[in-house]
């Protein structure tokens, strides 16, 4: 393993490199939300002893990697082609692994990027938002409990206000408010829908879910499946959402087995 940083445009990346840079077989991981290069050590150094390169960056403010301002997901997706061209990335077909909320990056690079992907890998992908923009969940939300800042400001409210957002599973905007910057990016990336475009993806896909995550159900993957033509769902029993970390091995040998 090789830790580097590249100066991009955008931002300084720092990534990680595994195996022989010479390989004609490429893999580049990227993790997403609250997800770093090391999360990914595992499954790398197990994928590049099979004789793949694999590469593995940390993307704006996770990791070693600074967020200078706020972020679309439009500047995600040309930080990344920035990245892939910088390190010759572009001279050959590779395989694309994305991890959870990257879903909608990974879908605007295999739509638009000049690169050739020749496998895409969506491993536990949130993806579906309209779904959850009618859910009884979003609605208490808006209606009763919007804005926070009131229930910050009863007695206890700090605590009352964390438990609410963990039921309705936006404990990523609780970590988010640490920094205006990655708050308003944040909320950039969960307002984004590109389930209209998914039909348009002609890359060879492979959808690794679990049937006990509760960040990113099943019933999602289903749905991905029948909207990406070229698309195939894995389903591992009893794993969670962190499977890169909790059974690497299990996820590795899943997509040895599809690639």
């Amino acid at each position: 393993m090789q830790e580097k940083v590249l100066s991009l445009t955008w931002t300084d990346i720092h990534y990680k490199t595994f195996g022989d840079e010479k390989s004609q077989e490429k893999i580049l991981i990227l993790h997403w939300w609250w997800g770093k290069s090391d999360s990914w050590v595992d499954v790398a150094n197990w994928l590049s002893s099979q004789w793949f390169f694999v590469i593995v960056p940390d993307l704006p403010w996770f990791g070693k990697t600074k967020l200078p301002e706020v972020y679309t997901m439009d500047s995600y997706k040309e930080i990344v082609e920035e990245f892939a061209k910088k390190i010759n990335l572009d001279t050959s077909a590779i395989t694309l692994i994305w991890h959870s909320n990257g879903w909608a990056i990974s879908t605007k690079l295999a739509l638009a990027w000049n690169i050739s992907i020749k496998k895409l890998f969506l491993i536990g992908s949130a993806g579906i938002r309209n779904k959850t923009k009618t859910s009884l969940k979003r609605k208490i939300y808006k209606t009763i409990l919007f804005p926070a800042k009131i229930i910050r400001n009863i007695p206890g409210g700090n605590k009352l206000r964390t438990l609410f957002y963990k039921a309705i599973w936006w404990q990523d905007y609780l970590k988010a408010e640490q920094n205006p910057l990655l708050k308003k990016t944040f909320l950039n990336i969960i307002h984004t829908d590109l389930q209209d475009i998914f039909s348009e993806i002609k890359i060879n896909t492979t959808l690794i879910r679990w049937d006990t995550d509760t960040y990113t159900p099943l019933s999602d993957g289903k749905l991905l499946e029948k909207l990406i033509p070229k698309s195939k769902l894995i389903v591992l029993k009893w794993e969670k959402h962190w499977i890169h970390l909790q059974n690497p091995d299990l996820l590795t040998k899943s997509i040895l087995k599809n690639i």
